[in-house]
């Protein structure tokens, strides 16, 4: 009897040994010459067919579930199942003032209309159009019409009208013909006939538990092609459409991600027939982004079917902000028991934007207004906190053998230069990350053979925008041991900014710092003072130093104070030991005179022998100039009583730039280790021959 065919091999040329084996193994065919006869043709239309088919079902098998489903209508049809709709494209957002001058005080009005165009800057070469989504009025300012912060999107505004049939459209579905419409734009209206000219609002419905046969909402999906439907109610979960109603859509189609930074923009007609304008931007275009991709749909439909669009844990708020608001390029968020200090019935969430490194207000209270406080518990605040950004700049040393490349020192240098951009990119500006520079090491010596080794020099900096008007003080916390500099390479500040001297002259200032050089024990702090004493305990002060002594105080059998009776000298660690007394649980921590170092303010100013100039200390009568102190354990540096009169700096900003003391540094909750590509002294190469 002859052997089963082997249905396991599914490619054509397995399928086809697979068929003449088989027959060879019946009498008929013993000694048939399959390669010569016409049945050779035959087995090959069989092995085609089998092959073809096999494909297929493999094929219909893939596509029947979303982790292995390929074709975008496949992973969108799975992903209706968990009520999800994919984002569209976004269009992007500015912000401008726009003034038009009338040239006549006459008091009076003026409404910008809604699909007013604004022509951008060029963009890779080409220019955008910015439109207004709604009309905005305002009332006279002198000879001008002020609109300030008006909201300004780049597309083109579509309208389309359907008149609903129920014979040739009973599940009142509506097809939008634009495949890059902005769905967050998308306006619905219905009238009950083309003879009835009042019109209704309909809404987008997102949760089925809110609505009633009479709500007027409307629902949206992704349909065939790419292009997103609209459907109506059936009467039972919201109102049907009339037969003989005329739906109307306007929306905005938008090239999505391709004008972001657009930052200059220019009015193209008249307004109330004044053409006199004056346009300043105000925020940068930004948040402009592509539809949703089919991998990121087959990660976000799950988990929204999850969380069922309620934000219960942190993975549901950052997934529901992303999604909904597609502007925030990371998010990260911790509830308030996890703040220090903790604050209980709070959630507290931070964003980067797409673009730039700050949100404005006006996004905050958009997105805690209408994305978090729909979809959060009742009993919790949602609050939005900025970012606060450690920026980090590289000095990096390469040594290298020019007898083993052809390319030359520039040459290799750019290519450094383009390495650690990457590196940082894909590693930096985003939330829970790691930097280490080892990595880093590593990949530059991979980078060319002819690198022998290379040195990695970090920097950390703060940005922050001090008060022009008033006398403040000022804590920078970078989250990180700091690293005590020495009398030649120290913290140092940049631009320069103006302050005042003891003889009232304008100074060019910049920050200094002044490190402590004295290694004894400083103070000691009680961490527990723990129970049951009945005599003074000894304290006993361990480390790598010598000499240092304290002696204890102890009331109603606690420990109330150490003090420090020898500082010693020598030390870098200490450990405070704590014996005897008949007590249990005390506990303290010595705190070292090297922890902290000084700040002060110095200008420089031309000697009066030499012309040369010369470091001066600004008001060193006062307190030998110190104005503030550094904390390298916890890495906060201390500004006090800053009254600082100008910055040179568009945007008022300083910037402190000092080292870790560690070279792998890591963020949590709203701290970001960030890399500014817009900045030249972000990464700085040295190149040197052996």
């Amino acid at each position: 009897m002859a052997d089963r065919l082997n249905v396991t091999d599914l490619d054509f040329d397995t399928i086809k040994t697979n068929l003449k084996t088989f027959l060879k193994q019946q009498s008929e065919f013993s000694d048939y010459d399959f390669e010569g006869a016409g049945l050779s043709v035959l087995l090959d239309i069989l092995a085609y067919n089998t092959h073809y088919n096999a494909y297929y079902m493999n094929m219909l098998a893939n596509e029947s579930f979303l982790d292995s489903a390929l074709l975008r209508n496949s992973v969108v049809s799975h992903a209706k199942k968990y009520g999800y709709t994919p984002r569209s494209t976004k269009a992007p957002l500015a912000k401008i003032n726009f003034t038009v001058n009338s040239l006549s005080s006459t008091p009076g009005s003026l409404t910008l209309p809604k699909g007013y165009i604004f022509l951008s800057n060029l963009i890779d070469s080409k220019s955008y159009n910015y439109i207004t989504l709604e009309d905005t009025t305002v009332s006279k300012t002198g000879n001008n019409f002020v609109f300030n912060s008006v909201s300004i999107y780049e597309g083109t505004l579509v309208n389309y009208s359907y008149t609903h049939s129920q014979a040739t459209n009973p599940k009142q579905i509506f097809l939008i013909p634009d495949e890059n419409i902005d769905t967050t734009t998308l306006k619905v209206t219905v009238r009950q006939s083309l003879a009835n000219l009042n019109s209704v609002v309909y809404n987008l419905n997102t949760d089925a538990l809110t609505i009633d046969p009479t709500s007027t909402v409307y629902y949206l999906q992704e349909g065939q092609n790419g292009k997103y439907e609209i459907y109506f109610g059936d009467n039972i979960l919201g109102k049907k459409i009339p037969d003989g109603g005329v739906v109307t859509l306007n929306y905005l189609t938008t090239n999505g991600s391709a004008s972001n930074k657009a930052n200059n923009f220019i009015a193209t007609n008249t307004i109330g027939g004044f053409n006199n304008f004056t346009v300043s931007s105000v925020l940068a275009a930004a948040g402009g982004s592509e539809k949703e991709s089919v991998d990121e749909i087959k990660f976000a439909a799950p988990l929204q079917f999850t969380s069922q669009n309620r934000a219960v844990t942190k993975n549901d708020y950052i997934k529901l902000i992303q999604q909904k608001y597609p502007q925030f390029e990371a998010v990260t968020v911790w509830g308030g028991e996890e703040n220090d200090p903790p604050v209980y019935g709070k959630v507290f969430i931070a964003a980067k934007p797409r673009l730039g490194f700050e949100i404005t207000e006006a996004q905050k209270e958009f997105v805690k207004e209408e994305i978090i406080k729909p979809i959060s518990i009742l009993t919790v605040t949602p609050e939005i906190i900025d970012v606060d950004y450690n920026y980090l700049k590289i000095i990096s040393k390469v040594y290298y053998d020019p007898t083993k490349t052809i390319s030359n020192l520039n040459n290799l240098k750019t290519s450094v230069e383009t390495q650690i951009t990457n590196f940082c990119e894909d590693n930096l500006n985003t939330f829970n990350s790691i930097f280490k520079s080892s990595l880093l090491k590593t990949e530059i010596d991979n980078l060319d053979k002819s690198i022998i080794s290379n040195e990695i020099d970090l920097f950390l900096t703060k940005k922050f925008r001090p008060d022009l008007t008033n006398t403040n003080s000022y804590i920078l916390d970078f989250g990180v041991a700091l690293d005590k500099g020495t009398t030649v390479d120290n913290l140092y500040s940049n631009p320069e900014f103006t302050m005042l001297d003891e003889d009232g002259i304008s100074r060019q200032c910049f920050f200094e710092e002044v490190p402590s050089s004295f290694t004894g024990v400083e103070s000691i702090t009680v961490t527990n003072p723990g129970i049951n004493f009945s005599t003074t305990p000894t304290i006993e002060i361990v480390g790598d130093g010598q000499g240092a002594t304290a002696s204890a105080t102890i009331v109603n059998g606690k420990l109330s104070k150490i003090i420090v009776t020898n500082p010693g000298v020598g030390y870098t660690t200490a450990t405070v030991r704590i014996t005897g007394g008949g007590g249990t649980l005390a506990a303290a921590s010595a705190v070292l005179e090297g922890r902290f170092g000084q700040l002060r303010i110095i200008y420089y100013k031309p000697d009066e022998v030499t012309n040369e100039n010369t470091k001066v200390i600004l008001n060193s009568g006062k307190n030998n100039g110190v104005m503030g102190s550094i904390d390298y354990v916890l890495g906060k540096i201390y500004i006090n009583e800053f009254n600082p009169l100008a910055v040179a700096n568009a945007f008022g900003e300083i910037s402190v730039n000092i080292r870790p003391k560690i070279t792998v540094i890591s963020s949590i909750q709203n701290k970001m280790l960030a890399f500014d590509v817009e900045d030249p002294t972000s990464v700085v190469v040295e190149v040197y021959k052996i």
